[in-house]
């Protein structure tokens, strides 16, 4: 019924037709692999991108407290400054307010 010639045509038929099909698995997993590989990529590059969003985030918010610091500082200082000058014109008003006392009793005395 077959000669020797078709059953060897029909071992190769299906020897091809398995190694097609092991080929296709083969190329399918490395394909999965590299769509892992894609994603993986993809989400480290959103966290990255969140951290550097939250670190920039962080850094305005000490850009503008420092410049706020700045502000209140020279505040300070300004007040320090106004309150020095104060205290050192008080001990001459003190001293003037003395002498007129005694000017005043000098003048009741005689």
């Amino acid at each position: 019924m077959f000669s020797p010639l078709d059953i060897l045509y029909i071992v190769l038929a299906f020897c091809v037709l398995w190694f097609t099909a092991a080929l296709f698995w083969l190329l399918w997993q490395i394909a999965m692999i590299f769509r892992n590989i894609n994603m993986a990529v993809s989400d480290l590059r959103e966290k990255l991108n969140k951290i550097e969003e939250a670190i920039s985030f962080i850094r305005g918010k000490f850009d503008h407290a420092s410049s706020m610091l700045t502000i209140l500082v020279s505040g300070v200082g300004k007040v320090v400054e106004y309150a020095m000058e104060k205290r050192r014109e008080a001990p001459a008003q003190k001293s003037y307010k003395g002498k007129r006392k005694k000017i005043v009793q000098d003048e009741t005395e005689e």
